[in-house]
């Protein structure tokens, strides 16, 4: 042991080791995606459907956006939103591999759901629905219960035919219940409990995703889960240790940014049909999961225009729902995987004429 100690590259060698014993104690889940699994499942999010009944405004659209943002955390399944703006369905349907009557596609048409998955190439789709939505008192609380439906493309496409199965047979069929937390003397409006509520619902759906038994999953509200202490120190101990090797070894060039980054070069247009946003992806060593928007009418109080489903792939995002003689402010933080957000910036207001 002396004699590593004294050998000039000591630094390196015990750097080395580190990075081997904190790999190896880290649990799975603090490893990235792309180190644990080479080639993820692609699975097509379709946007869910609201059966409930009720009357919670923007239900299944607050739905898909919460599943969509909870998938983000399943090790081996890259996720992909069907909807208009998406790359991947852009360029299919400019390729001519979709056609604008397939964006009608939904939740009550599986067969037309995995011949959509089968045209963009993509492995799985996957299919939710709102079934009921609770009140629940005393004390007040919202629960709300979520299906899910897993279909994997390939055995359920006849490439000879061309054209899905005539009964297409789900991998994983589910039902879970998101519940709210307990308020006793809360008399406000019940869009909070909601909104908690299915939350707690897209985090179990995400754990049956994940390989977790329906049985298994909590039927209680999900606590906030404590970071284990792996997780944080772990990328610590890891950036800390490759800059050390870095300036060990004499090397050179720029180091990357731990910090939460914004976006940059902000941008806004705005055309007949909606305004448009863009952005450039900030430059960072950490791991980008997200991005928020928030908007601002008429300089009213900022609400939500995205609630996950604005993926770290995107810098564009056009706003459709849009009057004539408003005007508009819009913001945009990310949001990396170690939990750390970055500040708001704010785009150039805007009026908006329409067509």
């Amino acid at each position: 042991m002396m004699l590593i100690r004294s050998h000039k590259l000591s630094g390196a060698i015990a750097g080395f080791l580190s990075v081997a014993m904190v790999v190896t104690i880290l649990p799975w889940s603090a490893i990235p995606v792309s180190a644990a699994v080479d080639t993820p499942t692609k699975v097509l999010l379709f946007p869910a459907a609201d059966n409930s009944g009720g009357d919670v405004a923007d239900l299944a659209e607050m739905t898909t956006n919460r599943i969509y943002a909870a998938l983000e955390g399943v090790v081996g399944m890259e996720v992909v939103e069907f909807e208009r703006w998406s790359p991947l369905v852009r360029r299919a349907l400019s390729e001519g591999r979709l056609l604008p009557v397939h964006m009608e596609v939904g939740v009550g048409d599986v067969a037309g759901t995995i011949g959509v998955g089968h045209s963009l190439g993509v492995d799985a789709v996957l299919l939710a629905t709102v079934n009921s939505v609770n009140l629940q008192m005393p004390p007040r609380r919202i629960s709300i219960t979520l299906a899910g439906q897993y279909y994997l493309v390939s055995p359920n496409y006849n490439e000879a035919a061309g054209q899905p199965v005539g009964d297409p047979q789900p991998e994983k069929a589910f039902t879970v219940t998101g519940t709210s937390r307990p308020r006793a003397n809360y008399t406000g409006s019940d869009r909070p409990l909601v909104r908690e509520a299915l939350e707690d619902a897209a985090t179990k759906f995400m754990q049956v995703m994940g390989g977790t038994p329906v049985s298994q999953v909590v039927t209680e509200h999900i606590q906030p889960r404590k970071t284990s202490k792996w997780k944080v120190l772990g990328p610590v101990i890891l950036l800390g240790l490759a800059g050390l090797l870095i300036s060990k070894s004499g090397g050179g060039g720029e180091r990357l940014s731990t910090a939460g980054e914004p976006p940059t070069d902000l941008g806004i247009e705005v055309d007949e049909n909606a305004i448009r946003l863009s952005w450039v992806t900030p430059v960072t060593a950490l791991d980008l999961q997200r991005y928020q928007i928030e908007r601002s009418v008429n300089g009213g109080g900022w609400d939500g225009i995205d609630y996950g489903h604005c993926g770290p792939l995107r810098t564009d995002w056009p706003d459709y729902d849009v009057d004539a003689g408003n005007r508009y402010r819009y913001h945009i933080r990310a949001v990396y995987t170690n939990q750390i957000v970055s500040e708001w910036v704010d785009f150039n207001a805007v009026d908006f004429t329409g067509s």
